[in-house]
């Protein structure tokens, strides 16, 4: 790992880890009193909330997801494993880790 800064790229998850916590906190914030939309039969703003808020659903599980990937990352650091694939126990190409600091898998078990 000498061809990483590790102390870089611990600011970098965590800025990341801080940045996703704060979207996800958004997100999960309940509606404004009076914003309620009905769903009736007509196409309109009742509709267009639907789906924004279907869509919100996906992002959201994605930023999860992400958040997971970030937090394992740390956890990594913090182990002296970092670098080292979760799956396969090889190491993950430096290139990998400064594209995707948060990664935990290299390439091929990403792949699978």
């Amino acid at each position: 790992m000498d061809e990483i800064d590790l102390d870089a790229v611990e600011q970098v998850l965590r800025e990341r880890a801080d940045a996703l916590d704060l979207r996800l906190t958004g997100m999960a914030a309940p509606p404004e009193r009076g914003s309620g939309i009905s769903f009736g039969k007509r196409v309109g703003d009742g509709t267009t909330e639907a789906v924004r808020r279907l869509t919100e659903v996906g992002v959201g599980g994605a930023l999860e997801t992400k958040q997971l990937r970030v937090l394992r990352a740390l956890e990594k650091l913090e182990a002296g494993t970092y670098g080292i694939c979760d799956s396969c126990g090889q190491p993950i190409a430096p290139a990998r880790l400064r594209f995707a600091p948060e990664s935990v898998l290299c390439i091929s078990c990403a792949r699978r």
